[in-house]
């Protein structure tokens, strides 16, 4: 008998994902209140032991407490919390905590942002609106990719007064746009020790604030779920509205980084 096929990472993904609206979860009731309404209720006279577990409504709300207690616990370990990042990101991102030293790259490793272009000619190559941001203005580089699913852009901003050069890119800032609901797993984050992720709220959706030390880049090769190591990157905001992944790559503080995500949806 062969042995079976392990699934890899994006697939597992792609399976929580499609299983998830299968299964939703149920509502939590107030536990607090009803906890507090027992105790106060409770005769004096208590049950038998084995009286109390024949109850299944004892028994749901035993379940749902251990649970909340079992979230609390697996949260507050940081090796818990690295793999449920795994799971639960921004469409077309993945968060990965590396186990191992990240490889040394040099900073002057291409960029590989596709080709070179006009506005128009990335619109028309991409299947969504190009979003330019109002604190940056025109970008002095468009770049674009076609072969990926609804396509990418970049668009490239030059160092400038307050805005620092990074040393990974040669650039000041680099926005990057895609359809991470076409390819979720489309970039991985490899996250090294001094480089931290935080979950953020960019314009009322959600995202990932990366910053510290560089991160490396890994990107999904085309026609398959392989992923290959593309370069270090600096820090990084990155969040997902109507289907769009953006990515704003910078030497900048997270409240700076902030304000450019602000003229972009």
């Amino acid at each position: 008998m062969a042995d079976p096929r392990l699934i890899t990472d994006v697939e597992l993904q792609r399976a929580l994902r499609d299983l998830g609206p299968r299964y939703p979860y149920p509502p939590t009731p107030n536990l607090a209140s009803r906890v507090r309404l027992r105790i106060t209720a409770q005769p004096v006279s208590q049950p038998r032991r084995l009286e109390l577990w024949r109850d299944p409504r004892r028994l749901a709300l035993v379940a749902a407490v251990l649970l909340v207690l079992l979230g609390v616990a697996a949260l507050a370990n940081p090796t818990t919390r690295d793999a449920i990042a795994h799971f639960f990101h921004v469409r077309g991102v993945i968060v990965n905590r590396e186990a191992s030293p990240l490889p040394s790259l040099s900073p002057g490793t291409p960029l590989d942002l596709g080709r070179r272009t006009t506005m128009d000619d990335a619109q028309s190559a991409v299947s969504f609106p190009i979003a330019v941001p109002a604190e940056l203005g025109a970008p002095d580089a468009v770049y674009v990719v076609s072969g990926i699913p609804g396509g990418e852009v970049a668009l490239a901003y030059s160092p400038r007064p307050g805005i620092p050069l990074v040393k990974q890119t040669g650039l000041g800032v680099l926005i990057t746009e895609f359809r991470g609901d076409l390819i979720p797993g489309f970039l991985t984050k490899g996250l090294g020790e001094g480089t931290t992720a935080q979950e953020v709220s960019v314009n009322g959706d959600p995202g990932w604030w990366i910053a510290g030390e560089p991160h490396m880049i890994y990107v999904q090769v085309a026609g398959n779920d392989q992923s290959e190591m593309l370069r270090m990157a600096a820090n990084t905001l990155i969040w997902e509205h109507a289907g769009v992944t953006y990515r704003i790559e910078s030497g900048l503080s997270k409240a700076e980084a902030f304000r450019i995500a602000a003229g972009l949806p």
